[in-house]
């Protein structure tokens, strides 16, 4: 194997040790570090920067495995309208197609595979930035679930201070209705008091006018 399709090999295993720790059921903590890690660190971004290139030579060393097929093909179809069998010729062209599609079977995994790890990356930061989004409206509904009932709790504290003041109020009015008949009370026995106090006044007047006549007889 030559050296550039033992790193295509290469990127292929690590594009499988990535996808399982992206499918592994592992801590949102964790994932959403990495994933931060991933999408702001400067030293990932030019590292997807060269794979960006590397997938392009990958992907001419695709389509070259494929020409390389069709010309063994070729090849061995030449060899088998031959009149004379040649035993070493078929061995020889048959290890080239095997190496050949070996060949293209490690480039286009590695290739399909890559499709994959970008799109299951997308869906998996996707789904981390919905989770904070729902923690994010967990928090404010749960913020605002306290205030509403703190609202609610001065609401009934203010009812209850309401009812108290109207039981006082009343009270007042009935102490004030109290006072009223008090007073008129007061008043009628000051009007009793006066006119008993004229009738005895009078009575007293006209005993002593009586006295005096009889004196002034004798």
């Amino acid at each position: 194997m030559t050296i550039y399709y033992t790193l295509t090999f290469g990127i292929l295993v690590t594009e499988m040790i990535i996808f399982c720790i992206l499918v592994l059921p592992l801590p949102s903590h964790w994932r959403r570090a990495m994933l931060k890690f991933a999408s702001t660190s400067p030293v990932v971004g030019k590292a997807l920067h060269v794979l960006k290139i590397i997938f392009a030579f990958i992907f001419v060393l695709f389509i070259d495995t494929i020409n390389r097929l069709q010309r063994i093909d070729s090849v061995e179809v030449d060899g088998e309208q031959r009149q004379h069998y040649d035993y070493s010729f078929e061995a020889n062209n048959k290890a080239k197609k095997f190496y050949a599609q070996r060949n293209l079977y490690l480039t286009g995994f590695t290739l399909f595979l890559s499709l994959i790890l970008e799109r299951t990356s997308t869906l998996v930061f996707q789904v981390l930035k919905r989770e904070e989004e729902l923690e994010s409206l967990k928090k404010e509904t749960n913020s605002t679930t306290e205030g509403h009932q703190q609202f609610i709790d001065k609401e009934e504290s203010y009812k209850k201070e309401i009812t108290a003041l109207n039981s006082e109020l009343k009270q007042l009015k009935q102490q004030d209705r109290d006072f009223e008949t008090l007073k008129k009370q007061v008043e009628q026995q000051s009007i009793e008091y006066n006119r008993l106090a004229d009738e005895r006044n009078d009575l007293e007047r006209t005993a002593t006018g009586q006295k005096t006549e009889v004196k002034k007889d004798i």
